[in-house]
């Protein structure tokens, strides 16, 4: 699905104004992450470690693990396609709607999926994967940390793979690595790109027993993660820069969004513990709105009718500043008025 996730805008050439269709916050100071990477500019003329073991190393460090239960990926997308390949021929069992990559890279490696209905669970073999997205995308809710754990616990047959990529777009706790390092069960990914909003980078990491990571890094490619990323990577960890200055103003502002556009007739919002939000448009459909929003106020929205149980009234959004959502909100109002 690599041409059906968000932040599209190159498909329009200078057409985009204001972008709601990428979840990574897009106000970030990178000044002086650019001032590190041009002092170290001359690693791009010699070839990177082939598994940004240093980088590991520093994650590790951070996070208060053994290193060999850290495993750095190019991006989150990196981790998921190699957690399906280890697993080839599984059963995945994967809650819809949710990120259209688990059940891609489920599909390339053979296994048998199920999406969470009760009497398909009864029939499928021990051997499977549940897949999490926490917060999940594109719904943008949370699931108790406290449920996930019991759950986790409670099920040692299973694996679990968690994605908190967006672990960092919302105020509810999260699984700490830390706390589990004693589930043999658990796999929990995390972006780098997201919580440091360096997506053209394409930073992630897993954490998960030795046996796993071991595993997995016996299966990846080499040289996966190029040298200015894993550069990027080390000075981010090093000072972890707040690139979301104001985490809890910004979902304030996105909970004025939400209600702002609850409030327009023809428009079903989901509530959203994230900076992101799920719409339902009642007249037209979201391939139009997006086109109208794109030619009259070069405005980008996310069309999420790709999302396995959604269809083409669905449109994903993102808060962006407030006089940016005040624009959306106008926008759609006048939309919603004229159809």
């Amino acid at each position: 699905m690599i041409y059906g996730h968000g932040d599209d805008a190159f498909r329009y050439g200078d057409k985009i104004k204001m972008n709601f269709s990428s979840n990574v916050y897009s106000r970030a100071d990178y000044s002086e992450l650019k001032e590190h990477l041009m002092a170290h500019f001359d690693i791009v003329g010699h070839y990177p470690e082939p598994d940004a073991h240093s980088l590991e190393s520093m994650l590790a460090e951070q996070l208060g693990v053994p290193e060999n239960t850290v495993m750095v990926t190019n991006g989150a997308t990196e981790a998921i396609y190699l957690i399906a390949q280890l697993y080839k021929g599984w059963a995945s069992i994967i809650p819809q709607p949710t990120f259209t990559e688990y059940e891609d890279a489920c599909r390339e490696f053979g296994h048998l999926i199920s999406y969470d209905s009760a009497d398909e669970l009864e029939v499928l073999p021990d051997d499977r994967i549940y897949w999490l997205c926490n917060p999940n995308n594109p719904t943008g809710n949370v699931l108790l940390k406290s449920l996930i754990n019991h759950i986790i616990r409670q099920h040692p047959r299973y694996l679990y793979v968690v994605d908190q990529s967006y672990a960092d777009y919302t105020l509810s706790p999260m699984l700490e690595p830390r706390e589990m390092q004693d589930c043999f069960n658990v796999m929990l990914v995390h972006s780098l790109s997201k919580k440091y909003c360096i997506p053209g980078l394409r930073l992630g990491y897993i954490f998960a027993s030795p046996i796993i990571i071991d595993r997995m890094k016996h299966i990846r490619q080499p040289w996966t993660i190029n040298a200015m990323a894993i550069e990027a990577g080390k000075f981010l960890v090093k000072n972890d820069p707040k690139m979301i200055p104001d985490l809890n103003g910004y979902l304030a502002e996105a909970q004025r969004l939400y209600e702002n556009i609850s409030a327009i007739e023809g428009l079903m919002v989901m509530k959203s513990d994230t900076n992101f939000m799920l719409v339902n448009i009642d007249k037209g459909n979201t391939p139009e709105l997006k086109k109208w929003l794109i030619n009259n106020y070069g405005i980008l929205i996310r069309d999420a009718s790709n999302f396995r149980g959604l269809d083409d009234h669905c449109f994903r959004i993102t808060a962006q500043t407030p006089e940016e959502n005040d624009v959306l909100v106008e926008a759609l109002t006048t939309y919603c008025a004229s159809n």
